[in-house]
């Protein structure tokens, strides 16, 4: 009996391995996917409004605009700020750094704040007379030195041309005379009062 082999093809075939570059085809597929949804969830909540909070860093903050105005009724600078060199003294007879910048000022003459701000304090001293010292917005510190009197005390609300003493004398200087002494502040660094106070105006 005689045996014949079959040369049809096989209805069946047997399920082959996936090659190695499909393989790799369907990886980068598969990473390409992943990357797009993730990119996607991120410009869905970034882009979503975000609610500024107390303790959020990413709120940026306008620089405060003051306007600063003259600290007597007539402004007449006899000595100007010395902060990066020294003059001499002749009251003290000795040299030192001038911080402030000094008004001609009759005794008793009304002494006004420069800017709106809170009284910060009210000092009696020996050297420098009576001295005011009030914080504004911005960072900004005016100091007030050489009065006789000061008609605010501490922690008062004082809005910008408000009197807040009279004119007297320093002892440490003593051969000026009856003058106003002040001193500005930024961030607790002294700067020149003269740069910020529009004194030509004034005089």
């Amino acid at each position: 009996m005689r045996t014949y082999k079959s040369t049809r093809p096989s209805a069946e075939k047997r399920p082959g391995r996936i090659s190695r570059k499909s393989a790799h085809a369907i990886a980068i597929c598969a990473s390409v996917a992943v990357v797009a949804v993730a990119l996607a969830l991120s410009l869905t909540f970034g882009l979503r409004t975000k609610t500024p909070t107390d303790n959020d860093t990413d709120v940026v903050v306008p620089p405060v605009q003051i306007t600063f105005v003259a600290p007597l009724g007539e402004c007449k600078i006899t000595k100007p700020a010395a902060l990066d060199k020294l003059v001499y003294n002749e009251t003290l007879k000795q040299w030192r750094s001038h911080n402030g910048i000094d008004f001609e000022a009759k005794a008793g003459s009304e002494v006004m704040s420069i800017a709106d701000g809170t009284v910060k304090s009210v000092e009696n001293t020996i050297l420098e007379g009576v001295v005011v010292t009030i914080e504004h917005a911005g960072g900004y510190t005016s100091i007030y030195k050489g009065l006789e009197s000061a008609s605010v005390a501490e922690n008062d609300k004082v809005t910008g041309g408000a009197k807040i003493g009279s004119v007297g004398t320093m002892s440490c200087e003593q051969h000026l005379g009856a003058h106003l002494h002040l001193e500005m502040k930024k961030d607790g660094k002294l700067v020149n009062a003269a740069e910020y106070i529009d004194v030509e105006n004034n005089k």
